[in-house]
């Protein structure tokens, strides 16, 4: 009788430590689960901080943001100037209305995030710089001198951001 409560106090014994060990191995797992979620939020996180204007890459984006600075020279973007700059887009990048509306949205949002594309323009004519040739370059400022013109004359702030693009576009080339 006592040999048989031996063998199932080592039994028991045994049975205890690998529940212990399962239990550790769970929350070994949990730890690593918590320090792989904190490293992918961080690399989001910077991801997410970053400005819009230095992530891109698309230079419809970029045009986005600079028609959409030229309209907000003026005060509130108005829906005149709203309708004018997706009809460009769709005329001159050749896309659907919703992506026209997204590429404007796009727009907003960066000009939010930067306040004056005129202090990043370097930035924001990269991806246009790269990608189109010059008459696309040409079409790109004849569309901000159509957007500056939407409410009347174009103001001194237009007027100077327009030249920027010029010099920096065209003058190029």
């Amino acid at each position: 009788m006592h040999f048989i409560i031996a063998i199932l106090g080592v039994i028991a014994a045994a049975a205890f430590w690998l529940y212990r060990i399962k239990l550790g191995a769970v929350a070994g797992r949990e730890v690593y689960d918590e320090v792989k979620g904190a490293v992918r939020k961080g690399q989001w996180s910077r991801k997410a901080d970053a400005r819009l204007i230095e992530t891109l890459s698309d230079p419809r984006e970029a045009a986005a943001i600079l028609m959409v600075q030229i309209a907000s020279y003026d005060g509130e973007v108005t829906f005149g100037q709203k309708a004018r700059i997706e009809n460009l887009m769709l005329t001159n990048f050749q896309c659907e209305a919703d992506e026209a509306q997204g590429l404007y949205s796009f727009g907003r949002m960066a000009v939010g995030q930067i306040n004056d594309a005129a202090n990043s323009l370097r930035h924001i004519l990269k991806p246009i710089q790269e990608k189109l040739d010059s008459s696309e370059k040409a079409d790109l400022v004849q569309m901000l001198d159509t957007v500056a013109e939407v409410e009347g004359e174009p103001n001194d702030r237009q007027r100077h951001l327009i030249a920027a693009v010029r010099r920096a576009l065209l003058s190029v080339d």
